[in-house]
């Protein structure tokens, strides 16, 4: 008795079972067994672009080599690497004392060459204003006065001479000495120095960069080139960081065999997160369709060279045959059949052909 009852037990229990499998409620409608869940979305069309990616660097937008024109050592060194520098600023300065000391004797005597020069002109100016009124009065002779005037104009001759001298040479012995006190001549940072007190001078004693802006040095090939133009806006991706560049040079030569043409983009950099020598990686937009037919890369079925999707038409799927062709972010460009307005399976398509049962698990996509 007890196995009879066990029995009816676990038939019932099986018909429980097998009826659950056989239909549920989802949103107050009956689903049979063979019926199989998908997401639909509407087709849409969209503007979609063709990036062509390059590899590239970061280089600072400038680049400065100081060096003293004068061999000597290094007296003092205001600066090191890594420092902000201002236009003008004293990187460091030469042992200059005895150079000093040889500029203000040479100084003082073209002073002095000029300060003579100046009397005896004006010793000359006086002999010949005098001498003039006494041969209009006819006190002196005419040969008295011409010695008179020639005297007159080569003292002004010789007066101007020495102040051209004493111009041009204090301005060689000063720049003689700015040539040991060396400033930077941008607003930058330091990226090396060379030198150390006491040391000689090298050909790069500092070496300053300007960088807030760098620049992405990279190169496109002869299939991009004409696709990109001077002033183009470009995105550049830095350690997982996108920023906003600029198209400021494109080599009209190629190199390599002529098929590769160096670009260079330049950035903004103020608060100084972009380093010269980082890697970049550069995306240019070379090609613009506007008002397409794009639907989601997930959604494209393959069967060897055949692409296609699934719609749902008449509450049945439709398979539709399309053409890749610009693939941007999780998104293609198609060409077909696919038009504006279907409802395109992008969820479930891979467990459906066109007898499939289905069922649209998000049928708000049709109130879209």
């Amino acid at each position: 008795m007890k196995t009879k009852k066990l029995w009816i037990l676990g038939f019932l229990l099986t018909a429980l079972l097998l009826s659950g499998c056989a239909k549920s409620e989802a949103k107050g409608k009956v689903i049979e067994k063979e019926e199989i869940a998908v997401e639909v979305s509407k087709v849409e069309s969209k503007n979609i672009t063709k990036d062509y990616h390059a590899a590239g660097k970061i280089y600072a937008s400038e680049e400065v080599k100081v060096s003293s024109k004068k061999n000597g050592k290094v007296k003092s060194i205001h600066f090191d690497v890594g420092d902000l520098v201002k236009k003008g600023d004293v990187l460091y300065t030469l042992d200059n004392e005895d150079l000093i000391t040889d500029v203000e004797l040479r100084k003082s005597q073209y002073k002095k060459a000029l300060e003579n020069a100046k009397i005896n002109y004006e010793d000359a100016s006086n002999d010949f204003n005098n001498t003039k009124a006494l041969y209009e009065s006819g006190a002196l002779s005419k040969n008295d006065y011409e010695n008179a005037e020639k005297a007159y104009i080569q003292n002004k001759l010789n007066y101007e001479q020495a102040q051209r001298d004493f111009d041009s040479n204090t301005k060689t012995l000063d720049a003689s000495i700015s040539d040991t006190i060396m400033k930077s001549p941008i607003t930058g940072v330091v990226a090396q120095k060379n030198i150390e007190v006491k040391e000689s001078t090298t050909n790069a004693d500092f070496v300053i960069v300007k960088t807030d802006k760098v620049i992405a040095k990279t190169s496109v090939s002869e299939d991009v080139i004409n696709k990109i133009a001077m002033g183009n806006q470009v995105k550049v991706n830095v350690q997982d960081e996108e920023y906003i560049g600029k198209i400021t040079m494109i080599s009209p030569v190629g190199t390599d065999n002529g098929n590769i043409y160096p670009i260079e983009i330049q950035i903004e950099n103020k608060e100084g997160v972009l380093k010269p020598g980082m890697f970049a990686e550069v995306k240019f937009e070379v090609e613009k369709k506007e008002n397409q037919i794009v639907v989601p890369k997930k959604s494209i079925l393959a069967i060897g060279n055949e692409n296609y999707v699934y719609i749902v038409e008449e509450n049945k799927p439709k398979k539709v045959v399309v053409e890749k062709k610009i693939t941007k972010d999780g998104a293609v460009q198609v060409a077909g059949k696919l038009k504006v307005g279907d409802l395109l399976i992008v969820k479930g398509q891979n467990y459906i052909d066109e007898k499939s049962l289905i069922h649209i698990v998000n049928e708000e996509a049709y109130n879209e």
